[in-house]
């Protein structure tokens, strides 16, 4: 049933203790925020009518709310609030040790902010107070992402298809179906440590692997997905554990060449590959050519204004670290209009965002919405002439080469906007050019790609290159900032396991940068101009 907080003054209390809590630290903005906002009343359909009392919910609310923003774990947390000053100041309790809690209230507390997502109606409170200031507007929102480190071991094959296996055959004897499961193999799987190998054989590794291929193929086709019309037989969990298992027995590995009655594995890497049968949403990730990670990516929108006068976190969408940042931005706006109820008049990104798809999808979308990016540039091999280098007249439909070379533009396919169309200069006109080194880069002469979005980059890149609009650009960077702040606080590394609980935690941390950065924003506002 629910707990009440009603705090106990001691001894302990009389000597002034808050008042060494200086009122702009996180510590009384969180206090502050949750009082003004929650009483224990309003988390009253969480609970029953019977039983022991609970913790105060709202208590266990700021403690979750401090765990996320220090990135600790839950038995740490609960050491915070019982022995630190400022912990007990923003949970509301006495200095005396007040509060006795359980790590696993955490746990508990975390599964009911899941189930009712909570996080995003966090979020929406503190935009919420952010527009009844009137400091959130609709102008411009900035997007970017950032990495996400998965809290789960990358698994290399073996390990992957083995537990895959194991994971089908526990949750079948957990839902009685173990006289169900047909002949294996191997007879193992019930072990948790390494199988018994001469891992430094390589014939062993490879008929462990064949094992390990026929066992889990023979459980996917002994229970095949039920077509529509066709009830399961099987409860979620067994059906949850064969998907996965049909995943992961097939994506690393290929016929083997020399042994046709065999398989090996693959040296490639599969698209959208499962890291992970703990994680499986967890993928691989690359930030640049030289930085890779195994987890998610973190994608956010924050309100285009300077630090202190109301940079919100506006949207929060986290994805698998395989995704490329222009394909969240449509999902980032849509989240954008669920916590504020408006979309902004400009979105402005980097490069990444200024795609032709990614244009193109938002328009789609969301078409009130304009892309503030710049288009990618133009290909420059080896120094030569890209195609900006040429001189385009959309109207006659030509192509002026830097030394006068006229060609005319092929018809382009609005239909088919992705095909191509090549432009070719006379070889023998190349030939005898005097600027030929810096355009040609083979035999024979210059040739130019193009479809029939290019003349929509061309307009683009002639309205970037204004000064004005790369005056204005250059407050891209306040994006950075918030994703600062967001991954000092724990938004770089995830302590959870699944999709929903890592955006829960960027959620919650995104909260705490939303209270900050309004106390900073009001108490601006407050002083003597």
């Amino acid at each position: 049933m629910l707990g009440r907080h009603q705090r106990t003054v001691s001894f302990a209390d009389l000597d002034g203790w808050e008042e060494a809590i200086p009122a702009t630290s996180i510590y009384a903005k969180i206090r502050t925020w949750i009082a003004t906002h929650f009483q224990d009343e309003d988390f009253q359909d969480w609970y029953g009518t019977t039983g022991r009392p609970s913790k105060p919910p709202t208590v266990v609310l700021a403690l979750t709310l401090l765990q996320f923003r220090e990135g600790l774990s839950d038995r740490d947390a609960v050491d915070n609030a019982r022995f630190d000053d400022r912990w007990k100041f923003a949970l509301g309790l006495g200095r005396s040790p007040e509060i006795t809690l359980d790590h696993s209230t955490l746990t508990r507390y975390r599964a009911r902010l899941l189930s009712t997502d909570f996080g995003r109606r966090l979020l929406q409170m503190t935009l919420a107070d952010a527009s009844a200031a009137g400091l959130l507007g609709d102008a411009e929102d900035l997007i970017d992402s950032f990495m996400i480190a998965g809290a789960a071991a990358r698994q290399g094959t073996l390990v992957l298809i083995r537990q895959a296996i194991r994971r089908v055959l526990i949750e079948c004897e957990t839902a009685g179906l173990a006289d169900a499961v047909p002949a294996l193999r191997r007879s193992d799987y019930a072990e948790r440590k390494k199988p018994t190998l001469n891992w430094a054989s390589a014939e062993a590794r490879t008929d462990f692997l064949q094992d390990l291929v026929a066992d889990g193929r023979a459980l996917v086709a002994h229970w095949p997905t039920p077509t529509d019309d066709v009830a399961d037989p099987l409860p979620p969990s067994v059906r949850q554990a064969l998907a996965l298992l049909a995943l992961v027995v097939e994506q690393d590995i290929e016929p083997d060449p020399d042994h046709p009655d065999q398989v090996r594995i693959a040296q490639r890497v599969a698209p959208d590959r499962t890291l992970s049968t703990v994680d499986p949403d967890m993928r691989h990730g690359r930030k640049t050519s030289s930085q890779k990670f195994d987890g998610y990516k973190g994608h956010i929108s924050v309100q285009n204004r300077a630090d202190g006068d109301g940079a919100f976190i506006t949207g929060v969408v986290v994805t698998g670290g395989n995704v490329a940042d222009g394909d969240a931005t449509v999902d980032v706006l849509a989240d954008r209009h669920a916590n504020t109820g408006a979309l902004p008049e400009h979105l402005m990104g980097d490069t990444a965002y200024g795609g032709i798809p990614t244009r193109q999808a938002v328009e789609q979308a969301e078409p009130s919405v304009i892309i503030e990016a710049p288009v990618p540039p133009a290909v420059n091999r080896g120094g030569r002439f890209s195609k900006t280098d040429f001189a385009w007249d959309w109207e006659a439909d030509t192509v002026t080469c830097p030394q006068g070379e006229v060609r005319p533009i092929p018809p382009l396919d609005p239909e088919q906007p992705e095909k191509k169309v090549v432009i070719q200069f006379p070889p023998s006109t190349c030939a005898q050019c005097p600027l030929r080194a810096q355009c040609v880069g083979g035999q024979g002469g210059r040739t130019l790609s193009l479809d029939a979005n290019e003349p929509v980059r061309q307009a683009e890149r002639e309205r970037q290159a204004d000064p004005a609009w790369q005056a204005h650009y250059r407050e891209r960077s306040r994006v950075e900032h918030g994703i600062q702040r967001v991954t000092r606080h724990g938004g770089r590394r995830t302590r959870y396991w699944g999709h929903y609980k890592v955006e829960l935690q960027l959620r919650i941390v995104s909260v705490i940068q939303n209270i900050e950065e309004l106390s900073r924003a009001l108490r601006r506002r407050a002083l003597p101009t």
